[in-house]
């Protein structure tokens, strides 16, 4: 098996912040006058602000906007990224900076590249080959465009790229593209959640998917 590329998702993956992004999603709700369970608090996280937003509207039979929702959510959630001093998982970046030297790397994730540039140094930023955000694609996550633009990106076809993600999201996504997934649940899927997808390898660190992916 050839591999020429490796493409990762951020929250839950590379960067602790799925704590906040949880937070963010919570603080909103209330703000706007709702609440909800703990476990839907965590099957709302993996969604995006709007998708919330309509979440809430529909259950409640409420109307409010949308876009009033999505940037408080924005500004509650960077401000509690500042406040955060270590936002990496510590062998996050010297997996980057290791693999980048056999394979091309990139990222595709459902954040904003807001959170990116608050989160990147040049260094880390310098060994990837691209980045794919909410903002670069028209559909999100779990919709396979992420995966088509990134793919181009790195040049590489279906069959010579593993992805490495954290959510259920990411594995249907790479279930629909037919991409080899390797579940890392350290973010917001159990890993029970992620086995259920078939992955190619469940790995709690960045050691294991290392060793993996050299001795394939």
């Amino acid at each position: 098996m050839v591999i020429k590329a490796i493409l990762m998702d951020l929250d839950g993956t590379l960067i602790d912040s799925i704590p906040l992004i949880t937070k963010s999603v919570e603080q909103t709700i209330k703000h706007f006058g709702f609440s909800c369970s703990k476990q839907k608090l965590r099957e709302l996280a993996q969604l995006h602000s709007r998708d919330i937003a309509y979440y809430f509207m529909d259950k409640n039979k409420k109307h409010f906007s949308p876009h009033d929702f999505v940037n408080y959510r924005r500004k509650t959630f960077l401000k509690l990224l500042e406040k955060k001093q270590k936002h990496w998982f510590g062998d996050a970046k010297p997996f980057i900076k290791k693999m980048s030297r056999n394979y091309k790397l990139a990222i595709v994730t459902g954040s904003r590249w807001i959170f990116i540039d608050s989160v990147f140094d040049a260094g880390t930023k310098n060994k990837l080959s691209a980045i794919i955000t909410s903002d670069d694609v028209k559909h999100k996550k779990p919709d396979i465009e992420p995966l088509e633009k990134a793919l181009g990106k790195v040049r590489a076809k279906k069959d010579e790229v593993i992805f490495i993600g954290d959510s259920t999201q990411d594995a249907l996504m790479c279930q629909r593209f037919g991409i080899r997934f390797i579940g890392k649940p350290t973010g917001i899927s159990t890993k029970f959640q992620l086995k259920k997808f078939n992955p190619f390898l469940i790995a709690n660190n960045f050691d294991e998917i290392e060793k993996f992916i050299l001795n394939l």
